[in-house]
């Protein structure tokens, strides 16, 4: 199968990275290696590609982490005269892989009756109905269902997922607190990873979106995810994740933000009165893990078992090869 990836061209946009076009080309690649081209070339995705260019750190969302350098051999694709190869419909599918920031030979795409879809990964619920009205549009964060909309998630490359989870944790709960920007003090991806690697529990929850890459890299490293609120979650959100096991997770073992000040780890819109209550204690942080892991020997299992889940359900190629599935219907 030929595929022509549209991406984004980086220089355009306020970052350089779309974290669900890049995952979603990453999986496509484990799947259709060189039949896959992406176009103009999502250079910071390559190994080779990334130390050759001048570019501005600050414009890596997220810092890059966990999707730079996953590719190789940059210039062993033939990006030349795609116009024309959409014209002698040379490609099996065109794939937008981020439709509200690049439609690049769309016209040509339609007039010359090429297979096409959309992926739409932005973290906020519009959908473009100029788009979506013309075929199979994919959106992050769908609320509701509608005609011809399919819901998509992030992913992992598998070359990330840690072997097995470390049985001599540091941390009861990741120092790393989303939305608390004194706790980011990670500068490079493997310091980032053992954080969580060295971490029972992580916090995680809703931010701009539902769908963060923080769940999958938690879920990755051998971590549980604390999932705020996940209850609340639209079912159409989120649909690879499991849901259900996160919410009996949260409900059973919320108690150990006893051990911390809810002050320190919860932003603003997730302490209302009765939870800061519930959850002011006497116990002491520095003997948390201790006293946790004494009354909690199952707690390894869990971590297994979620670990397995994410080898076998979250990685890109899965995403992939689900994407291309429901597209053929």
């Amino acid at each position: 199968m030929k595929i022509l990836y549209i991406h984004p061209n980086s220089k355009d946009n306020q970052f350089y990275n779309d974290y669900m076009s890049d995952l979603l080309l990453h999986g496509l690649r484990e799947l259709h290696g060189k039949n896959v081209i992406d176009y103009p070339g999502c250079w910071y995705l390559y190994k080779d590609e990334i130390n050759k260019r001048k570019y501005d750190e600050k414009k890596f969302w997220g810092k890059g982490f966990t999707i730079r350098n996953i590719l190789d051999k940059f210039n062993e694709f033939d990006r030349e005269d795609i116009q024309q190869k959409i014209k002698n419909k040379y490609f099996d599918i065109v794939i937008y892989g981020s439709i509200r920031r690049s439609d690049q030979f769309l016209n040509e795409v339609i007039k010359y009756n090429n297979k096409f879809f959309f992926i739409d990964g932005e973290d906020d619920n519009v959908i473009e109905n100029k788009y979506s009205r013309l075929g199979l549009y994919f959106k992050r964060e769908l609320v509701r269902k509608r005609t011809k909309i399919l819901p998509i998630n992030f992913a992992i490359p598998k070359s990330k997922i840690v072997n097995e989870i470390d049985k001599n944790p540091k941390n009861l709960l990741a120092p790393l607190i989303p939305g608390k920007i004194g706790t980011y003090i990670y500068s490079d991806e493997n310091s980032y990873y053992e954080m969580y690697k060295k971490s029972i529990f992580a916090l995680t929850y809703k931010k701009a979106g539902w769908d963060s890459l923080r769940h999958y890299e938690i879920l990755m490293n051998g971590c549980i995810p604390l999932f705020l609120d996940i209850k609340n979650c639209p079912p159409d959100t989120l649909t690879k994740l499991p849901k259900d096991k996160l919410i009996e997770i949260l409900n059973e073992f919320s108690e150990i933000l006893k051990f911390y000040n809810p002050l320190k780890i919860f932003k603003k819109k997730h302490l209302t009165f009765d939870r800061i209550l519930s959850l002011f204690s006497l116990k002491s942080e520095k003997n948390g893990l201790e006293i946790f892991l004494k009354d909690n020997e199952a707690i390894f299992e869990i971590k297994n078992n979620l670990l397995d889940f994410t080898k076998k359900r979250l990685t890109t190629e899965v995403l992939a090869k689900n994407t291309l599935e429901s597209f053929r219907g």
